[in-house]
């Protein structure tokens, strides 16, 4: 008589474990760069530096440095000044225009970092509404927000969608929506806030509309943050950035977006 064996069971008898040092960087004081600039003529830098990977302490933040946005059609910048954790615009002279490139300079003591970004067209939401609504797989019943825009046909755009339910943004890292328009180029674009909302809760949502490229970023730094798809993913890598300097890596992004944004409430 003939036994076999399963393959998973043959696996775990031959295998054996082995030991093995993981090399981590322990490179800091790294910049780390969060920028934006969108078509409400609103702009915000932060700038901090890197720590080392096993440390406990937050990363500390650059408040003494040059920051600077330009708009490279029209020649006009703007000096952003820091104000309590963030750099702000002290004066007005960068106008938001679709299609323009952006570009923000970073200056230290020490080095220089910049980036450039074209900021797109705004696509705005048709409405936004609440609806009862059943059980569906894990989202409970109750009532949902739910947002409607019309995707541009052919205009290879991407978004990302910010939430609020009572003034309280939805901004954790597994609360980033979040595409490109390759499976909706042309159609509907439909968005619905994944948690139940309460009678008389306020629901708003903001559509941007961001680089194609930007999308790359969120890819890593979300596939970086939750360790890979699984036991054979590839290590966390540098998340991608469209910072230059000529001394070091720069980590983060700078993000030129058109904006729109509604609200409802749900009834008593």
């Amino acid at each position: 008589m003939r036994y076999t064996l399963p393959l998973g069971l043959l696996v775990f008898t031959t295998a054996c474990l082995k030991e093995i040092e993981v090399d981590v960087p322990t490179d800091t004081g790294e910049l780390v760069v969060e920028a934006y600039y969108n078509s409400r003529d609103s702009a915000f830098v932060r700038v901090s530096r890197t720590t080392k990977y096993f440390g406990a302490s937050r990363p500390p933040l650059v408040s003494n440095a040059w920051v600077v946005l330009e708009d490279l059609q029209a020649g006009t910048r703007d000096t952003l000044r820091w104000r309590d954790t963030a750099y702000f615009r002290i004066t007005r002279n960068v106008q938001p225009t679709a299609g323009h490139t952006y570009k923000l300079v970073v200056r230290t003591e020490d080095e220089e970092a910049q980036a450039t970004c074209v900021m797109p067209q705004t696509v705005p939401l048709d409405t936004v509404f609440v609806i009862y609504r059943p059980a569906v797989g894990r989202l409970p019943e109750g009532y949902r927000g739910i947002g409607i825009a019309q995707d541009p046909p052919g205009a290879q755009n991407a978004y990302r969608a910010r939430i609020w339910r009572n003034d309280t943004l939805f901004n954790r890292i597994f609360d980033w929506f979040y595409s490109d328009d390759r499976f909706i180029d042309g159609r509907l674009i439909v968005f619905e806030f994944p948690y139940a909302l309460q009678p008389g809760d306020t629901f708003s949502l903001e559509i941007m509309s961001i680089p194609q490229d930007v999308i790359q970023y969120y890819e890593q730094v979300v596939r970086n943050a939750f360790g890979g798809s699984g036991g054979f993913s590839p290590p966390p890598d540098n998340a991608y950035s469209n910072f230059t300097s000529r001394r070091r890596r720069v980590w983060g992004y700078f993000i030129a977006y058109a904006t729109d944004s509604k609200g409802a409430r749900v009834p008593r």
